[in-house]
């Protein structure tokens, strides 16, 4: 009935399974710590043995009891369990660290537990959860909280009976009703250029979706209720009649679409399960995503205090093939209004791997790419053909540093003006296997991709493993964490004759940056961009016949920066520095 995070032909190269769905680690009992913990937890994909937790017959409700292996350290877990009378029939609670994940829970396995919680060293999830070299001898559930998280839950474990279920909670109680990412109308994006959405007539949202009952009881009173606020204040609210769902089943619910005079700013979009019962398991009925406005195209959250697309998790192939390219796709009646100057992207590394350089992007080079996508579309679920797809411009980006996850701008050599009703791809390439493209799964374009309910009929993704091509959500939830950088149309000189070339020197530059000028006189204005589009400096500079522009970087940081020149006479350079000092 739900999505899962994986396919067969791409596969992700990622050690846990992020706690979607039902797969919770939930503790029932006493009330003062009762509540549902982000998790993750081992697969068998990854090396284990392990029972696959998204079925429910697989999940463990249990005592936590920590367990101790007679070291000095404290409940690592590393060496066989000291206290396997009260670890055995139960849930073994074991710290991160020292040793491999597989040997620590082989060792609560050996001492008879049911299942294996461990606490993290962080509260970054976002981990490698490889089974080592114990992980196929491991066949009992294997979990895991944030450090946090743990904090909340060990004090009160040394204190009283801990009672816990790990695994997918469906049936697990009768009044347990869900809504998620994955069974949710979608904006047409999360971040939407404000210059194609001016009022209700050019934008709208689609409001609806699935409300699931996961508990063991019919639910007669069962309603889904849409609340859109605005920079806090509520612009939207509607709530459907009352429908019943029977246990394990849902319904598809539908209500009037969310439009406004005009669009500006944050806003957010909550959807909620609600009934007249007594809900057993409230941290599934509510269900959250931002819609921003503004400068950016993106189908992942944005942040709005720092205007760059947020990675939740990383993705790569499971058989490289030679590149790995994610793109979003884009079209607009209104698309003429804006031209596209480069895309924001971020990636990772694994850092449990074998060769050193391969667990740092410094040197990194990624390639982007801006493509007119002709071919016909039979619905929002097809893929590119190479002779479908027609190069506009590309760009180029080369670590300077180590900047793992973090949202970097990679500037097209020349914007991308756009046509009304034209659909584009925009993608982002690399060469080396090792590397993870950002990802987010914030929310899911599947259903409102659906061509059965006739909400959207445009792709928003797709991805390419070496020759081949697949749709990017179909089977792998949400979206690319790449966001499109959009200007006004008409702000920008679109005529190539105006474009001149500038080979400035030396490049790399250190504190001081040489332009030969020759051939051009007057006024000038030079901006220059950092990687995340921002604007570092702007001055205005006076040229002659001869002369060379000496520009100062002593203030500059060590980066790769965009230098955009433009002419009293409308000409236009733009070239790329980077300084190292």
């Amino acid at each position: 009935m739900r999505k899962q995070l994986c396919t067969a032909a791409l596969g992700l190269f990622s050690g846990l399974v992020f706690g979607q769905g039902n797969v919770v680690v939930q503790v029932l009992s006493p009330a003062s710590i009762a509540d549902s913990y982000s998790n993750a937890y081992a697969v068998a994909a990854s090396g284990w043995s392990v029972p696959d937790l998204t079925l429910p017959e697989n999940s463990v409700q249990d005592e936590l009891v920590l367990a101790f292996d007679g070291s000095a350290a404290d409940s690592l877990g590393c060496e066989p369990l000291v206290n396997g009378e009260a670890v055995n029939g139960r849930i073994a609670v074991i710290y991160r660290g020292t040793c491999n994940f597989s040997l620590k829970a082989l060792n609560a396995q050996n001492a008879g537990a049911r299942a294996v919680l461990l606490i993290s060293n962080g509260d970054d999830l976002n981990i490698n959860m490889q089974g080592g070299d114990f992980g196929t001898q491991v066949n009992i559930p294997v979990a895991m909280i944030s450090q946090s998280s743990g904090a909340i839950i060990r004090p009160v474990i040394e204190a009283e009976t801990v009672i816990a279920l790990i695994g997918n909670n469906f049936g697990a109680f009768p009044n347990n009703l869900n809504v998620d990412g994955f069974g949710l109308f979608a904006p047409s994006a999360l971040a939407v250029p404000s210059l194609v959405a001016a009022d209700a007539s050019e934008y709208q949202v689609a409001m609806g979706g699935f409300v699931y009952n996961f508990g063991s009881a019919e639910q007669t009173s069962a309603r889904l209720r849409a609340v859109v606020t605005q920079n806090g204040t509520e612009v939207y609210n509607e709530v459907s009649e009352n429908i019943t769902i029977a246990p394990g089943d849902s319904v598809l619910v539908t209500l009037p679409q969310f439009t406004q005079p005009s669009y500006s700013g944050e806003y957010e979009i909550t959807y909620s399960a609600e009934s007249d019962e007594i809900e057993e398991f409230d941290n599934d009925n509510e269900y959250s995503f931002p819609l921003l406005f503004g400068d950016l195209l993106s189908y992942v959250p944005v942040d709005p205090a720092t205007n760059l697309p947020l990675a939740e998790i990383t993705v790569a192939p499971a058989t490289f093939e030679g590149l790995f390219r994610t793109c979003i796709a884009f079209s607009d009646t209104n698309a003429s209004r804006l031209a596209v100057t480069g895309l924001h992207f971020a990636a990772r590394t694994p850092v449990d791997v074998v060769e050193p350089n391969d667990s740092v992007l410094t040197g990194l080079l990624l390639t982007s790419y801006a493509f007119l996508w002709t071919d016909l579309l039979s619905d929002a679920f097809t893929v590119p053909s190479d002779a479908g797809l027609s190069t506009l411009t590309n760009g180029s980006y080369s670590y300077d540093s180590d900047r793992q996850g973090e949202a970097i701008f990679i500037p097209f050599d020349d914007p991308v003006v756009l046509e009304d009703n034209q659909r584009y791809l925009f993608c982002v390439e690399t060469a080396e296997s090792f590397v993870r493209h950002g990802w987010n799964e914030a929310i899911d374009y599947a259903l409102t991709s659906d061509p059965t309910l006739g909400v959207s009929d445009e792709p928003t993704s797709t991805i390419r493993n070496g020759a081949t091509w697949f749709n990017g959500f179909t089977g792998l939830g949400g979206s690319p964490a790449v966001a499109l950088k959009t200007i006004a149309a008409n702000s920008i000189g679109i005529n190539e004759q105006d474009r001149v070339e500038l080979t400035p020197f030396p490049n790399p530059a250190q504190n001081v940056l040489r332009v030969p000028m020759k051939g051009f006189d007057g006024a000038a204005m030079l901006r220059i961009f950092n990687t995340t589009g921002a604007l570092v400096s702007e001055q205005k500079v006076a040229v002659g016949g001869n002369e060379t522009m000496v520009v100062d970087l002593t203030n500059v940081a060590n980066g790769t920066y965009l230098f955009h020149v433009d002419f009293e006479n409308g000409k236009r350079s733009d070239f790329r520095v980077v300084v190292t000092k």
